[in-house]
């Protein structure tokens, strides 16, 4: 199959920290070598961590194109992905960031040190074509619109691997704190997985939309309107379980503040909780509806994560972290988004509508999934 490719492109590049816009250039097309693929980008996902690339220098390499999260259809391949045969011209795939990985290290398939990242340390898919390695692409089916395809590959594959270290069963309680566009497709996943759902927000419009899901929360926390306890009495309901406040405060103190000690009874409901949210004050609400030897997944971004030794010592809270996944993990992740109609409320933008793209980083109303499409 013979495509014509062009040998310049437009791509919204990220040219310092501390910038406030992307600037739209002119740029080469790449070409493949090796086990790498070009790929026609038909819609790339707006990540946090896109924000954060521009805000600061998080890993000080500049200028680089944005975003980590692409679908598109295969153009080129280098001559060890031809070999291969992964991968052939004309397929529509997803891929992965990781990028220029040893292939000889015990982490190679996610933690490579090696390994550069799309978007982050190499040139990503805001632009209309990206390099990407062949064998972190999966095919999508022809079902799955590239709009969708495209949020599971950080999004999705983040909360569905998230999930699964948790290794719950069906009917198990999973909390997961905030509800944006992370999260609503963690709560899909969840609900995919037989799991009972604790949607946690502060904001009025992602709860909305979180209770319009088909596959939608058991229960949905509004954190500005209802306590910890509350929550806890909530999710206890939910189970079919009689509520036990807390015990009295203990004698002893901590700096010049007492402190709880919790009883063999305090009521902490939730198995396991997502963190998805930053702030300091949705971290400690999460953790105090988190039950007693409970697993706290923190996939958020804060610089500081609020648990303290008391959360440790006297609850027994297993604290872990979880970063995408493999390429494995992502064909998991198509295949139950296809299987179950996992999808996310996608709003589109082109290339000449990139301001607009970045600005539904500061809407405190949003609730959907920014994507750029090609």
């Amino acid at each position: 199959m013979s495509v014509t490719i062009p040998k310049t492109m437009l791509a919204a590049r990220v040219t310092g920290p501390g910038i406030t816009r992307w600037d739209i250039q002119t740029v080469p097309v790449p070409r493949p070598t090796g086990d790498q693929a070009l790929i026609k980008v038909a819609a790339a996902g707006l990540c946090h961590t896109d924000t954060m690339i521009m805000e600061f220098s998080m890993f000080g390499v500049y200028p680089v194109t944005g975003s980590h999260e692409p679908a598109g259809t295969v153009v080129a391949l280098g001559v060890d992905a031809q070999e291969k045969g992964k991968l052939r011209v004309g397929q529509t795939i997803a891929g992965l960031q990781h990028f220029g990985m040893c292939h000889t290290c015990k982490d190679c398939l996610e933690y490579c040190t090696h390994s550069r990242y799309t978007g982050l340390t190499a040139d990503g898919a805001f632009a209309e074509y990206v390099l990407l390695e062949a064998d972190c692409c999966v095919p999508i089916p022809d079902s799955m619109p590239f709009e969708q395809a495209a949020p599971l590959t950080c999004a999705g594959i983040t909360m569905w691997t998230g999930l699964r270290s948790l290794d719950l069963q069906p009917r198990k309680v999973v909390g997961i704190s905030e509800l944006g566009a992370l999260d609503h497709l963690g709560v899909q996943f969840a609900k995919a997985m037989g799991l009972k759902v604790v949607g946690i927000d502060a904001r009025p419009h992602p709860i909305e939309l979180a209770r319009d899901l088909r596959l939608a929360p058991d229960l949905l926390i509004n954190a500005s309107e209802t306590s910890p306890a509350e929550a806890r009495k909530a999710i206890l309901a939910m189970r079919g379980l009689e509520y036990r406040p807390f015990a009295e405060p203990f004698n002893g103190v901590d700096g010049e503040r007492s402190f709880t000690f919790p009883s063999q009874h305090v009521a902490h409901p939730a198995t396991a909780m997502i963190l998805t949210a930053d702030p300091v004050a949705a971290q400690r609400y999460a953790v105090e509806v988190t039950r007693r030897h409970g697993t706290f997944v923190v996939v958020a971004q804060p610089e500081t994560v609020s648990i303290s030794f008391r959360d440790f010592v006297f609850r027994d809270l297993t604290v872990i972290g979880s970063l995408q996944g493999d390429v494995h993990d992502l064909e998991e992740t198509i295949a139950v988004a296809a299987e179950h109609g996992i999808v996310s409320d996608v709003s589109s933008y082109t290339l000449a509508e990139h301001e607009a793209l970045l600005a539904t980083v500061h809407d405190e109303k949003r609730k959907d999934k920014a994507v750029m499409v090609f």
